[in-house]
């Protein structure tokens, strides 16, 4: 295989979960992050946001911080509290104004805070800031998971 089809191989889209309870707010966020090639999954809440990273591991979350049920900044504490999730960049956006809660959102394990609105523009580079471009290599681990298995 010679190296821009290794290449064009061993690529993926970043995998976003993105947890926020208003509708057209996710479907914004989604259509922004899916047209510049992120794989993206949404949560209303964060009972939901939880069980779905029981089996995923995305590259990235976006968290609101006020949600039905379990709070976002509860939720950015059990993820913290998971040693599977430790790494998970977690990138908070809330109407709410930071004024009292930008060390207790930092804190609680927040890479990065912005309100809402946010611009696109934004948005997209605090990801690269932190790593999380559209397009990322595959892991050792997604890689072997693609192999087929060998028989004897």
């Amino acid at each position: 295989m010679d190296s821009q089809n290794f290449f064009m191989h061993n690529i993926r889209p970043a995998k976003l979960l993105v947890v926020e309870d208003e509708r057209h707010i996710a479907r914004f966020l989604e259509f922004i992050l899916k047209k510049e090639g992120y794989q993206v999954t949404l949560a209303g809440d964060g009972e939901q946001a939880l069980s779905i990273l029981k089996n995923a591991k995305p590259d990235a979350m976006l968290l609101d911080l006020v949600l039905p049920g379990i709070s976002g900044l509860d939720v950015l504490k059990q993820i913290r509290a998971d040693e599977g999730n430790r790494n998970l960049t977690v990138l908070v956006l809330t109407a709410r104004s930071f004024e009292d809660t930008p060390e207790e959102i930092i804190l609680a394990g927040a890479d990065s805070h912005c309100t809402k609105p946010i611009a696109p523009s934004t948005l997209l580079r605090r990801l690269m800031d932190f790593g999380v471009p559209p397009k990322i290599a595959r892991t050792i681990e997604e890689e072997e998971c693609r192999q087929p298995a060998l028989t004897l």
